[in-house]
């Protein structure tokens, strides 16, 4: 994943184009005011991640999930966002103030976007506001996906154990289970819990939180490869004790 540079110190090289704009999964790196002072802190929390597909945009990752429709002009490079719905969960003070951070930039407002090419080959996006208020966002790389299968949805439930050494985190080991959903939405199975051994695109593990992720699957394409898994959204968080 690229790393996004202070907004005060980016150029916008490039204008947008609405298929690169929905065919990438956007993490916020960034909330800024007009005068630069920053809105929030993602540096503890990076998985924050806003989605545009088909006039909606998603954003998740944080304490709660909020969508709200967009209208794209992809000739003067401005998107037209409504008003948010979202829900309401309580959450840690830091996660709590990414939500409002990015609502003070997006909420029912017309926002200018630019593409910033990085050095390494990265993309990512800038959106500002009338007001001056920016988010700075960075895409996952995708070029990787061509050497693995076309991703299958699961669902797994998080959640830590005793201490050891991690595949993801520092002071616990996350275990995992898979949760099966009927179409209505309702859980109908739950697997045995294993250890996580596999990193997760887009996650990090919180020993505070016991949490349910829909993620992307893909099956790597060479022999003894280990599959892509990618967070698409985190549906399910609790604070543990």
């Amino acid at each position: 994943m690229a790393c996004a540079e202070s907004v005060e110190n980016i150029t916008v090289n490039e204008p947008i184009n609405a298929r690169r704009l929905y065919e990438s999964e956007w993490y916020v790196r960034e909330a800024s005011d007009a005068q630069g002072h920053s809105l929030a802190d993602f540096s503890k929390n990076p998985n924050v991640q806003l989605q545009f597909k088909d006039g909606l945009l998603a954003v998740s990752g944080g304490c709660n999930n909020f969508s709200t429709s967009y209208q794209l002009d992809s000739q003067n490079s401005n998107i037209s966002l409504g008003r948010i719905a979202s829900t309401k969960m309580a959450c840690v003070p830091e996660l709590m103030a990414q939500d409002q951070a990015i609502k003070k930039v997006i909420d029912n407002n017309k926002l200018h976007l630019g593409f910033i090419n990085t050095e390494n080959g990265g993309l990512n996006l800038m959106m500002k506001n009338k007001q001056g208020d920016h988010l700075l966002l960075v895409a996952t790389a995708s070029s990787y996906m061509v050497l693995y299968s076309p991703p299958r949805i699961v669902f797994w439930e998080i959640r830590n154990a005793r201490p050891c050494k991690p595949a993801q985190g520092e002071e616990f080991c996350p275990l995992i289970r898979k949760i099966t959903y009927d179409d209505q939405g309702n859980k109908i199975k739950k697997g045995k819990w294993y250890p996580l051994w596999l990193k997760i695109v887009g996650w990090e593990f919180n020993p505070r939180e016991r949490q349910v992720l829909r993620l992307k699957i893909s099956s790597s394409q060479s022999e003894g490869g280990l599959p892509a898994v990618v967070l698409d959204k985190i549906i399910e968080r609790e604070i543990v004790k």
